[in-house]
């Protein structure tokens, strides 16, 4: 895989630091399955992290660590395996980076799509509300242009399938591409033959430039 958009060093060191959101640590992780490059600075950025850390001066505590782990395994399970409707663990779906497999229970031409639009069509991975922003895959047809939209926050979108054009360049599978919100007016339209599949995570709201794209803000929940 030819990868040719990576991720920011201030992503990086966030995601190193454990500070993103689970939506947009999903993404970063898709592209270091595939992205030596972003992989091997994120490995460094955890040295850089862990060598602070050991810098810090030790202070005592009054909670013991048997304690800690007794509390620990009392505490519920952050995440539960996939399982099917008979309550077994689901097998991961394929074709997919793992991070992302671990949160379908189908392949993706199976999932249950949401057309918004001529070409168009989205599968929430969050319910919670876009004024906090969204965390989705979106299911572009060949040659649909989407509204050029800026961003007040950051904007990770990771291709899983198909690419897209827009100012910042070409996009393939395998490639994230990484808006921090400063300046950023960008408008995708997909140049491959195939459907283009992206998994996309913000922060809030886009800023469409469009009236079109206004009007369907609320039924697109970007």
């Amino acid at each position: 895989m030819n990868i040719s958009h990576h991720l920011t060093d201030e992503t990086i060191q966030d995601y190193a630091s454990g500070s993103l959101s689970m939506p947009m640590e999903t993404l970063v992780a898709c592209h270091l399955t595939v992205c030596s490059r972003c992989r091997n600075r994120a490995a460094l950025s955890d040295g850089v992290a862990g060598s602070l850390f050991n810098e810090i001066k030790s202070v005592s505590v009054s909670t013991s660590a048997s304690d800690l782990l007794a509390r620990a395994s009392s505490m519920p399970a952050h995440s539960a395996p996939l399982t099917n409707a008979e309550g077994r663990s689901a097998p991961l779906v394929t074709g997919v980076p793992r991070p992302l497999a671990r949160l379908l229970s189908v392949p993706l031409e199976e999932l249950d799509w949401r057309r918004i639009a001529p070409g168009i069509k989205q599968h929430n991975l969050s319910d919670q509300h876009r004024k906090h922003g969204a965390f989705q895959l979106l299911h572009l047809e060949p040659g649909t242009v989407l509204s050029a939209h800026s961003h007040n926050d950051r904007e990770l979108t990771y291709l899983v399938e198909g690419s897209y054009t827009d100012e910042t360049g070409t996009f393939k599978a395998g490639d994230i591409a990484d808006l921090d919100g400063h300046d950023h007016t960008h408008q995708p339209v997909v140049d491959s033959e195939v459907p283009c599949i992206a998994l996309i995570a913000t922060q809030s709201p886009v800023n469409y430039s469009g009236v079109l794209g206004k009007i369907m803000q609320p039924f697109v929940g970007i």
